[in-house]
């Protein structure tokens, strides 16, 4: 086995959507936030910092926003060091524009925030969409990105049953079938300035997102020269080939497994997501 490759087997699954440790920290276990809007040119981005210490940027997932991503990170990071989160266009806090959604375009938003917040380079950590948008800043911005997490990530779209489910969303979303997890709308519903009557409109521009033929090349990965520990559950979305692929073609890319758990693993294994992530950015040898 390679010495870059480690699978971690540590314990059971938690549930993906609508954990019950989520949902507490979101109730609860927050810290205050100190939320802003940023302009970022022909949109409005908001923007949460907390903590102090050393900036590190979480970069959420598909039709999800920071709070709900990372509600199990953002408390323990912000322990030690100073934690931004920003919601892309039309996801969470954040208005919608006219325009379709687009990882480069989130990539070049979130250097602007940066550059707005006079920071750089930090440290990224990104989960799904998150981590497409966090490699891609990495490529386009390489000054702002110190090292990175992505977990979940992919370089190609198109997976037929994330597909299937999105469509499904779009189809009934008045009446959605028992097994769609209707949090995901409601989240969406308490935070939105768009209002719950927006959310179809968010799910078929997801839905397009996510069938983006190519996000990244090999190429593209092989001229990202900072440190990169990719993640993913070992029943990720994300097929574990493609998520290989992306480890093999970055030049200081590292690789992590983590059993029993599928796409959610800072959620599913929070603090073993943490710890790994923690040690990653420190620069200590991950175990």
């Amino acid at each position: 086995m390679s010495g870059r490759f480690r699978a971690i087997a540590l314990g059971a699954y938690m549930a993906l959507t609508g954990s019950l440790a989520v949902q507490a920290a979101l109730g609860a276990g927050l810290p205050e936030p100190a939320g802003k809007m940023v302009d970022v040119g022909d949109a409005l981005l908001h923007v949460e910092v907390m903590g102090s210490g050393p900036p590190v940027l979480f970069l959420h997932g598909g039709l999800r926003y920071f709070d709900t991503t990372f509600a199990l990170q953002a408390p323990y990071f912000s322990a030690f060091r100073t934690v931004i989160g920003v919601d892309q266009r039309g996801h969470g806090h954040s208005p919608d524009r006219e325009q379709a959604f687009s990882y480069t375009q989130m990539a070049d938003d979130t250097a602007v925030v940066l550059g707005k917040l006079n920071l750089g380079p930090v440290d990224v950590v990104g989960h799904s969409d998150g981590g497409n948008v966090g490699l891609l800043l990495a490529l386009r911005h390489p000054e702002l990105v110190r090292r990175l997490v992505v977990s979940g990530a992919n370089l190609r779209g198109g997976r037929p049953r994330v597909l299937g489910f999105l469509r499904s969303l779009v189809a009934r979303d008045d009446a959605p079938p028992a097994d769609v997890p209707s949090p995901l709308r409601d989240q969406y519903a308490s935070v939105s300035p768009d209002g719950a009557r927006h959310w179809p409109v968010i799910l078929a521009k997801s839905s397009a997102l996510w069938a983006t033929r190519t996000v990244l090349t090999p190429d593209d990965l092989q001229a990202i020269h900072i440190p990169v520990l990719v993640m993913a559950g070992d029943h990720d979305d994300i097929a574990l080939d493609q998520t290989a692929e992306i480890f093999r073609n970055l030049p200081l890319g590292e690789l992590c497994i983590l059993p029993g758990s599928g796409h959610e693993t800072m959620i599913d294994r929070a603090d073993d997501f943490n710890r790994l992530t923690r040690a990653f950015l420190d620069g200590k040898t991950v175990p």
